[in-house]
């Protein structure tokens, strides 16, 4: 049975950038349940935007190139004739889009502008012209600006398409094992944990809060306000009781530091996005610049607490296979395995936690964030039940 082809939309490629750990694995496989398997979807045709990029100050160079002639990928000029395999029309049968990473400004709200809902609106007005629409993926949070993600959110309605977006952090490794909150069960409070580049990793943490809230009694049912504290007020909102001190402290406590590091980390908070959500539920995502380099997560309802690590892995960031399979499972079923609903939400509350950073700790209210879902009860092929470091129940090799 023929594989389902996919053209891959990226706006850069270089080692380790989104485009390497989820579109390399995509055309040259990935180890699964102790060997390397090849992918369930054939990447035929690829987009590059840019050749190379930097990272900070340093520059790293293009390896698409290489990666696409080594598996026999044919590179186009634009994204309409990637998605047409440089002829009239959709001769594939998804599209996966890596807006992530490669050189781009940053607008005054410190939000970088990836072109993420462009490279969407060239996808679908290809899909448009031809006649016929086949899924999408689009990496991390959908776009830089909501009204950009709510818009490309309702095209797809519109037109049919399916849409799956977000990261690999509600799919990572738990510690400990197989950690989340009980479906359907009440919550009274939440926090979780994260660190870096205030919006490229906090749309990382909010994922990380989301995947667990969502699961409260009720379903999701939208943000009413958000509120960011920086600096010298983020730190004292988490002494200060703003920021649940228990649940702070048992998110914490899922790391395994010393009181020396504790305090350290503790000492480095960054940034605190104050969330406030339509049923009544109160969260917190703090940032760290120090000690702290995953993320994680507590949650606490009248008749029990949750508490854990969310486990990237370094090199090679075998995560990620665990989207690559969500990718491949959505391009092989054209249903997404979870709403894109919750990757909307979390583009919502962090535009609105940028702009109350930028206006210096404003609480903004969020009535256009009353999104309503329901989550996905068990999501197959994740790290969530998994020994650290291994893909697939049975499996006993390292993630690649």
């Amino acid at each position: 049975m023929a594989r389902p082809t996919v053209a891959l939309i990226a706006t850069t490629y270089f080692a380790a950038s989104h485009a390497d750990v989820l579109g390399t694995r995509l055309m040259e496989g990935y180890q699964w349940g102790g060997e390397h398997v090849i992918p369930r979807v054939e990447v035929v045709s690829m987009y590059l935007e840019q050749l190379g990029g930097h990272v900070r100050k340093e520059f790293r160079p293009d390896i698409g190139v290489q990666i696409a002639d080594r598996n026999k990928v044919t590179r186009y000029p634009t994204v309409a004739e990637a998605i047409g395999c440089g002829r009239p029309g959709v001769n594939v049968d998804g599209v996966v889009i890596i807006g992530e990473h490669g050189d781009y400004e940053r607008n005054e709200f410190g939000q970088t502008l990836y072109p993420r809902r462009r490279l969407f609106d060239s996808a679908v007005s290809t899909m448009v012209g031809a006649g016929r629409t086949v899924p999408v993926f689009t990496d991390k949070h959908l776009a830089w600006s909501f009204p950009d993600a709510q818009a490309m959110v309702d095209t797809g309605r519109r037109l049919g398409i399916p849409l799956l977006a977000g990261s690999t952090i509600p799919l990572a490794w738990r510690i400990p094992s197989g950690t989340q909150w009980p479906l359907g069960a009440p919550m009274t409070g939440a926090v979780a944990l994260g660190y870096g580049g205030t919006e490229g990793y906090g749309f990382h943490t909010l994922e990380g809060l989301q995947c667990h809230v969502e699961r409260r009694a009720g379903g999701e049912s939208g943000v009413s306000a958000v509120q960011t504290l920086s600096g010298p007020a983020a730190v004292e909102a988490c002494r200060n009781g703003t920021v649940d001190p228990d649940l702070l402290t048992r998110a914490l406590a899922r790391f395994d530091l010393t009181p020396e590091q504790e305090e350290q980390a503790r000492r480095s908070v960054s940034d605190v996005f104050l969330v406030e959500y339509a049923d009544g539920l109160r969260a917190a995502a703090v940032h760290f610049d120090e000690v702290i380099r995953n993320f994680g997560a507590a949650c606490r309802g009248p008749d029990q607490e949750m508490s854990c690590q969310m486990w990237l892995q370094g090199d090679p960031h075998g995560h990620f296979i665990f989207l690559d399979r969500q990718i491949e499972s959505m391009l092989l079923s054209g249903v997404p395995p979870y709403p894109i609903e919750r990757t909307l939400l979390t583009t919502g509350i962090l535009d609105a936690a940028m702009h109350s950073r930028h206006d210096g700790g404003v609480r903004r209210r969020t009535p256009a964030l009353a999104i309503r879902y329901q989550p996905a009860d068990a999501v197959p092929d994740t790290g969530i039940r998994l020994p650290l470091g291994v893909t697939a129940a049975g499996g006993t090799g390292a993630a690649r």
